[in-house]
């Protein structure tokens, strides 16, 4: 996957039935689907197996060949641009047409969230710019929060750990005001 296409589809669920509605076609493994952009100079096919396994090809119509000069960030000019820019603006379609916004990184977080937005029609607010994985619910009359969840680093956590840590590693945190029944039967 490119960084623009993981740039692109973060945070994001894919809906296979709205992938069929927009022009996917599945072949058992994977759903593929083709567009022509830049006046019909380029075509570019997406093929989607899930959220982690999104690939793309970018076919020169003339040549036959595979086009890869729009995926380097350094590479510039007037035509890269544009056609990084056609590019981008496909999978962007594709997103917004196909896909379902995600809250949070940890798929448990997401389904705690999911959970309390069908139960009781809350969604997590994301009150910090320095703390995006950090979203909290709030009673809607008195708007007191009711539960947080945070995506935070493993290392604060653990200070000893963090001079293991070679990369950072992030960990899913729930913490919720319950009265005396169960909130989350999730687990």
């Amino acid at each position: 996957m490119d960084e623009f296409v993981r740039k692109i589809f973060k945070n994001k669920k894919i809906n296979y039935k709205k992938l069929v509605q927009f022009g996917f076609k599945f072949d058992g493994t994977f759903y593929e689907y083709s567009q022509k952009i830049l006046d019909n100079q380029f075509e570019l096919f997406v093929f989607i197996k899930n959220e982690n396994d999104i690939e793309t090809k970018l076919i020169d119509c003339d040549s036959k060949e595979l086009y890869t000069l729009h995926l380097f960030g350094d590479a510039a000019g007037t035509f890269v641009g544009e056609v990084r820019e056609a590019y981008e603006n496909v999978l962007n379609n594709i997103v917004q047409s196909c896909c379902d916004e995600t809250y949070f990184i940890f798929a448990q977080s997401n389904r705690i969230a999911d959970y309390v937005k069908t139960q009781y029609n809350i969604t997590p607010e994301f009150l910090w710019e320095k703390s995006p994985g950090c979203g909290v619910f709030r009673n809607q009359t008195s708007k007191k929060w009711f539960g947080i969840v945070m995506d935070i680093d493993k290392s604060k956590l653990d200070k000893e750990q963090k001079a293991k840590l070679l990369r950072t590693t992030s960990v899913g945190i729930f913490n919720a005001r319950v009265q005396d029944k169960p909130l989350l039967p999730l687990f």
